[in-house]
Order: C-alpha cells, then structure tokens, then sequence
C-alpha cells in the first residue's frame, strides 16, 4: 500500500476516532438527529418544525433576517399537509490541465416536497421533481417500531454514508449514491429502531432498477449503526458504521466505511472512510477482485452568525493495490446565509490526480440555494 494510501488512512481514522449528520454539521453542532430537523429519517430534503425553525434563526445575519423576515412563518398548511422546496443553481468556471477554460450555468436542483399525514404517525413523502436527474422520492413512513423506530417503504436512496448535498464529493459518487453517477434511487424497503442516542438501521433494496421495472431478482442489503453523543453544552460527537452489498449482472459490489463527526462551539469537523470491493461471480465472468478507497474530510467554522468558512478534502482510489491511479480534491470556501431561506456559496477547488496528462485542475463554483 502507498504512503498516500496510508495518509489518507490515517486522516479518516483520526476524524473519525476524534470526532450522522443533514447538513451534517448542523447535526453535530446541534446533537440532534437527522429526522429532528427532516421529514425522511436518512435526512435532506424536507425540513420539520424544527428544522425550519433553525433554518430561521440561527443560520442567516440576525439584523438582515428580521427586516425581512415572513412574520408566523411554517411550512405546514393544515395538520395533514406540509410542504417544502429546495432550489440550486450554479455557475461554474474551470481551467482545465491543457490552459482551457470553459465556464457555464447549471440548474443543480428543483424541488418540491409533499408529506400528507394519513395517520397518526404514518405518512406519505414525495418528491416531485428531483431537478438534475429524472429520478424520485416516493415513499410511505411509517413511525411505528419500538424504540422510536420507523418503517420505509418506496422508492429512495439508500442510508448509506454521509448524507451531504454535494453531488460532486467523491465518497456520494464511487458509492453510487450520487446522481453524478447514475439514479441512485432505489425501490424497497429501510427499518430502523433509535433506543436514546443510538440508532440500527436494516435495508432491501432492488439491486438495479434499470427504469420502471426491475432487470433482475437481484437485491442489495443495508446495514447502519450510528450514534450521537452530547458531550457537554455545545459539544457533540458522531459516530457510526455502515455496509451496502449489490450484485448485479454477476459482479457484486460492496461497500463498507465508517464515519464520525465532532462540534465544539462554532467549530465542527466531519469525515467518512469507504472501501469499495468489486468481486466478479466465477460462474459469471473471469477476473480479479478490486478493492478501492474513498475519503472525505471537512472543517467548518462560523465567523459570525450568517458566514460559515468551509475547508474539506476528497480522496479516492480506485484500486489500493496500484500506487497509480488516485485523485484527490482540495475546496476552500464560505457558506453565506444572508437572510431567512437564502444561501450563497463560493468555492475555489484544485483537483490533482496521479495521471501526468491529466495533472491539476482548478474550478470555481458560485452556488445560489433557495429553501424552505
């Protein structure tokens, strides 16, 4: 193994012993779980009462917000429909290895969330337009389980990993969990109990969808154990553990990874570790098994109350047995919430890979996000 590898290993291990998480950060920072701020207990998408709230009035500049801020503001429209949207669009401009340049616009998202209450605690979610991809959320939640557990049931994407928005970060996409990728939608059924801080979550899954229909009787398997610790008064701490098996067309894919989050004060740091092994079926196709390695660490602090500096790294491998072949990205930036339901994001990236024809790249992004 490299002494890259071994860097790389080193830096997971070390976030992930030291430190599940919507924007994560905000998680850890709050030592909530994923579904006290979203609908879907995996996280994303459509906020809750508290996390509309949160999104209210602790993320944007206090004085802008409350000129403008929507007196008795909710997103729930009567005690059986609540609502909510998210909207992304990017401008982007990268200077490619050979000098040139290309920059354009890109509509990232296009959201529109629907929850209906069909029952005291069983609800039906779904996602409109899924906006970049012509993928969908639709799924039925039912809070019914012992220990504050859930059943889901629909189509979505699979509680793997670190739920971040960014489509791009390498441990979203060489998991396949990333419509960078393909449709990381996936038709079945997730069940989860959450006794105190700790919560078990069990899924089956269609293991292709292929569109509509199911191309094969092949399933995929989740399986996910995390925690989330409150420390002291603004200190927190995640932790957790997960493996996704496929196998499709006679290769099987799996895929297992820690990751852990820690928050003090206004500082928070958040990583993810994941070996990915592709194991060809004999009886299918002849060749070897391939073990990559997929990383992603990231450090946020908030300035002031409306501006949060961001730092984080991607690194992945396609194959940790070659000392060829590895990529890594470097992302600087800021996150800025200047009034209620608006965000800003610039950030400048260097992409380095191992390859001499390719060698660096660099890109900035300006990201507009609209939310409710």
């Amino acid at each position: 193994m490299s002494r890259s590898i071994l860097l790389q290993l080193t830096l997971a291990t070390l976030l992930i012993s030291a430190s599940s998480l919507s924007l994560p950060r905000f998680a850890s920072r709050t030592g909530a779980k994923c579904q006290s701020c979203h609908v879907d207990p995996s996280g994303g998408e459509m906020r809750q009462a508290f996390g509309v709230q949160y999104g209210r009035d602790e993320l944007p500049v206090p004085a802008w917000s409350k000129s403008g801020e929507v007196t008795d503001f909710s997103n729930v429209i009567t005690n059986i429909l609540g609502v909510g949207a998210d909207f992304r669009t990017l401008y982007y401009s990268r200077e490619l290895s050979d000098s040139s340049r290309t920059n354009g616009f890109f509509q990232m998202q296009g959201d529109l969330y629907v929850n209906l209450r069909v029952a005291q605690k069983v609800f039906l979610y779904l996602n409109l337009n899924k906006g970049v991809t012509s993928g969908f959320d639709a799924f039925a939640l039912m809070n019914v389980l012992p220990a504050s557990g859930h059943l889901k049931v629909g189509r979505f994407i699979p509680d793997y990993g670190t739920n971040l928005d960014d489509h791009t970060a390498y441990i979203r996409q060489y998991t396949r969990l990333s419509p960078e990728y393909d449709l990381p939608e996936r038709t079945g059924a997730e069940a989860a109990v959450s006794p105190g801080a700790f919560t078990v979550t069990g899924g089956i899954y269609n293991a292709d969808e292929g569109g509509a229909i199911p191309s094969s009787n092949s399933k995929a398997y989740l399986g996910r154990g995390e925690g989330m610790f409150r420390l002291a008064d603004k200190v927190s701490l995640g932790l957790g553990g997960n493996v996704f098996t496929t196998s499709v067309q006679g290769i099987k894919n799996t895929y297992y990874g820690g990751f852990g989050s820690f928050s003090a004060g206004d500082f928070t740091v958040l990583g993810e570790a994941d070996w990915i092994r592709v194991s060809p079926s004999a009886a299918a196709i002849s060749g070897n098994t391939v073990t990559g390695l997929v990383t992603y660490a990231e450090a946020d602090y908030m300035v002031v109350q409306g501006v949060d500096l961001k730092l984080a790294y991607d690194f992945y491998d396609q194959d940790v047995n070659y000392k060829t072949g590895a990529k890594s990205r470097y992302t600087f930036g800021l996150e800025f919430f200047p009034v209620s339901g608006v965000e800003v994001r610039p950030l400048y990236r260097l992409l380095r890979q191992q390859d001499p024809d390719i060698g660096t790249m660099s890109e900035f992004d300006l990201m507009l996000h609209l939310y409710i």
